[in-house]
């Protein structure tokens, strides 16, 4: 098409593309303008940025025809990579939160330099590099003219575009869930880490594996969101060995790419950092528990900085339990100290993007809304409870049988007491991959709804009393060793491994006859046997 403006995204790692592919809808409809992608052969973290392009089904560049040709427009979110080699206008945006973390501590009583405000990062090449420089908040600008006052001139405070749109989805927040596979009763317990030794993962790897043992499957569910440089620094492959026992016992794990937002409007509580995913969960109003923070990386007067000095502390030598429940009492948190500094102007980010860009680009802006798309469903997921539970049951005064379930897995070689167990029976998959689980079961079971598999199930598994197969969400087939094959149904949202539990627990009980169960200290509910 004649005189078609040509936009160039410099996309340096995933972090950077998640907060462009934000920018993308800013030219939605416009068939004046093309736009193309790059990545900086000098980039620190490029892995995965390649394969996320080509998902999407971007035009893709590479570096040197980038610093060969002449751009309309040039947008990033980040100033490193060489930017000053390419030619034409280059709009900077911050790829987290705003501008919160320092570079360096600075000298004694001095404010310390804080990464995008700085001289390091805002000169290029001997030159001041964007033409336009957004900030989310007018807080930035103080910060930004004590530090390059040369730079204040080219700053437009534009909002933050990814907040816009996690205000924009709040009502979906029931259809996330459902995503997830979280139900009505659940609390879903999102773990936040930013990437780095300082981080929450970096600090504390083993507090997913502590979570999942001390959190009883049937009334918590736990997703974790780790910043895209952890992936893409030791690659998907590591970071899912690294967590396989977790994922084992249930672990959601969203992927870097997209799901993190929905997963916070989602979460009941979130356990994080000083990154920028923990902030935008308190501007949300989720309450939230800090397992590290450390302030000595974060500028002050930030949003950031503000939930570190109102986000109450994980107590590493408490049981973790108490402190999620004590969190989850109150209720959502007033989001109002930390989302008034996450943005000066909320709901208007794209807009006022789109008009920077267009007066960049000499035309006129389109006379069409601009999108502000609510946030797609997350896509992580995994079986309650994963692949085998350690069950605790007990009859209480009123005849009911009350169950706790943790997760096996996540119980293996504690060093801490917590959760204290008493005596329990092993749930487990048949194709679990630890042979010590699988062949150690009480009950084993598989989820198809295949019934040959029961007929040999005894044979394999010599040791186990029950087979049992989970034939649909609220059904099972139990095959009782050297008795009889029993179909069983429990109500919607129990998982019908409760059942043979309940088979399980209550030898003496009648066997075509329904048992009362509670499971983690609900309402107590019906499980039918024989249909």
């Amino acid at each position: 098409m004649a005189d078609t403006r040509k936009v160039l995204f410099v996309v340096h790692t995933v972090a950077s593309a998640n907060r462009l592919g934000d920018l993308v809808d800013l030219f939605d409809s416009d068939p004046r303008v093309q736009l193309v992608h790059t990545c900086p052969e000098t980039a620190s973290v490029p892995a995965g940025v390649d394969e996320h392009l080509a998902r999407r089904g971007f035009a893709v560049v590479g570096w040197g025809q980038a610093v060969n040709t002449v751009w309309d427009l040039i947008i990033t979110a980040n100033s490193s990579g060489g930017l000053h080699e390419l030619l034409g206008p280059v709009v900077l945006v911050s790829h987290g939160i705003g501008y919160t973390k320092t570079i360096t501590p600075g000298s004694p009583g001095a404010r310390k330099p804080v990464y995008g405000l700085s001289a390091e990062s805002l000169f290029s090449g001997g030159r001041l590099l964007p033409d336009v420089l957004v900030l989310s908040h007018e807080e930035q600008l103080e910060r930004l003219a004590a530090a390059v006052a040369e730079a204040v001139e080219r700053a437009v405070v534009a909002g933050d575009p990814r907040f816009d749109r996690m205000l924009a989805s709040l009502d979906e927040r029931d259809r996330y869930r459902a995503a997830l596979g979280v139900g009505e009763r659940d609390a879903l317990v999102v773990v936040s880490s930013t990437w780095w030794q300082r981080s929450l993962f970096g600090s504390w790897p083993e507090l997913l594996d502590q979570l999942l043992a001390e959190l009883p499957v049937d009334r918590y569910r736990v997703a974790a969101v780790l910043h895209p440089h952890i992936w893409s620094a030791h690659g998907p492959a590591v970071v899912r060995s690294w967590l396989a026992r977790c994922l084992r016992s249930g672990l959601l794990l969203v992927p870097p790419e997209e799901g993190w937002s929905a997963a916070l409007i989602a979460a009941d509580v979130v356990v994080g950092d000083h990154g920028a995913v923990t902030t935008y969960a308190a501007a949300l109003g989720r309450p939230v528990l800090l397992g590290t923070f450390p302030e000595d990386d974060v500028a002050e007067g930030t949003a950031v900085h503000v939930v570190g000095g109102v986000a109450p502390r994980l107590d590493r030598s408490r049981p973790l339990r108490g402190q999620v429940r004590d969190v989850l009492a109150r209720r959502l948190a007033d989001p109002a100290p930390v989302a008034d500094l996450v943005t000066s102007v909320p709901g208007k980010a794209a807009q006022l993007l789109r008009e920077v860009c267009y007066e960049l680009l000499g035309l006129p802006v389109p006379e069409l809304p601009v999108p502000v798309p609510v946030l797609p469903d997350p896509e992580a997921s995994g079986p309650r409870g994963g692949l085998a539970v350690r069950v605790h049951g007990s009859v209480g005064p009123d005849g009911v049988l009350e169950l706790t379930r943790h997760p096996a897995d996540a119980l293996l070689g504690r060093s801490t007491p917590h959760p204290r167990l008493p005596e329990t029976h092993l749930v487990a998959a048949a194709d679990h991959p630890l042979p010590e689980l699988r062949s150690g079961a009480d009950v084993v079971f598989r989820r198809s709804a295949d019934l040959r598999w029961l007929d040999t199930a005894a044979d394999k598994h010599p040791f186990a009393a029950f087979a049992a197969a989970v034939t649909s969400p609220t059904e099972c087939v139990v095959q009782v060793r050297d008795g009889p094959r029993l179909p069983c149904r429990t109500p919607s949202g129990v998982d019908p491994l409760v059942a043979a539990s309940a088979l399980y627990l209550l030898p003496d009980h009648p066997a075509a006859a329904p048992r009362r169960v509670r499971v983690d200290s609900a309402d107590a509910v019906t499980v039918s046997v024989n249909g």
